[in-house]
């Protein structure tokens, strides 16, 4: 995790990352590049022996100690100048504009997106065909220019576009949609469980009835026949011993529960 990644406040998270162009490494290392070719080539001429000057060994040895010393020094100039620009972080959050640099001695700078006044871009032609510029930010706390300019930022166009359109979701949070840690998956709907069918042997077979059977209004000829007793039709007799051998084929009764259901019904008939 890198160094400004370990500062950012709860909640906040990066909104764009950018740093210098490449072009900034050439500007600030063309010489220690010319210096390593140069060291380098002096180093082949006086390995093949061609041409040589110097006629004493211990002479060339001391030339060759110092040519390399040179080389070296230069390559090693480089991969700094290449260290420190991969540790640079230029970010845009959605609170802040960071900007972090340096290997082992940290230089960080930030500024309230809601202190931004302003921002100046600069792009020569040179800048616009390889896509970096010098942004100037303008915040409430120094006119003069708030924190350091970004020089040749790497996507300015892009770097610019994001402060701006942050700015404006902390300013009018209403015109803009919700943040990606605002949001939040919606709850899925409750359901009962559906009911399991009565296994075979359980209690709730004895659940299982025959039709309904309506009492019979009382007559003359004796009284009303309630639900359950001597009076329903064939028909509905019939239908549930169907229905009951129906579920003992399903497996839901066993045979003697069939049996049982079945001389209650027939005691009926």
């Amino acid at each position: 995790m890198s160094y400004a990644t370990n500062l950012l406040s709860r909640g906040e998270e990066i909104v764009f990352e950018s740093r210098q162009h490449w072009f900034a490494v050439l500007a600030q290392t063309w010489v220690w590049i010319l210096v390593a070719i140069v060291s380098l080539a002096v180093l082949i001429f006086l390995g093949t022996n061609a041409g040589l000057v110097l006629n004493n060994g211990t002479a060339d040895q001391v030339v060759t100690i110092i040519v390399l010393v040179v080389l070296l020094a230069s390559l090693g100039r480089i991969g700094l100048v290449l260290w420190a620009w991969r540790n640079e972080e230029y970010l845009v959050t959605t609170r802040r504009i960071i900007k972090s640099e340096g290997i082992f001695n940290k230089n960080m700078g930030d500024s309230s997106l809601e202190k931004v006044n302003d921002a100046h871009l600069s792009q020569s032609w040179m800048g616009r065909i390889f896509d970096y510029g010098t942004l100037d930010i303008l915040t409430a706390a120094d006119e003069s220019g708030g924190i350091e300019d970004f020089r040749m930022l790497a996507d300015p166009v892009k770097f610019k576009i994001a402060m701006l359109n942050q700015k404006e979701l902390l300013e009018r949070p209403d015109l803009a949609p919700p943040r990606r840690y605002q949001q939040r998956d919606a709850q899925p709907e409750m359901r009962r469980a559906d009911p399991m069918p009565p296994r075979a042997g359980s209690d709730r077979v004895s659940e299982v009835r025959s039709e309904p059977v309506v009492a019979s209004p009382p007559t003359e000829a004796g009284p009303a026949v309630a639900p359950g007793q001597r009076g329903a039709s064939p028909d509905e007799l019939a239908a549930t011993l169907e229905r009951l051998g129906g579920l003992r084929d399903k497996g839901l009764i066993t045979d003697d529960e069939y049996e049982a259901k079945k001389r209650d019904i027939l005691e009926r008939m």
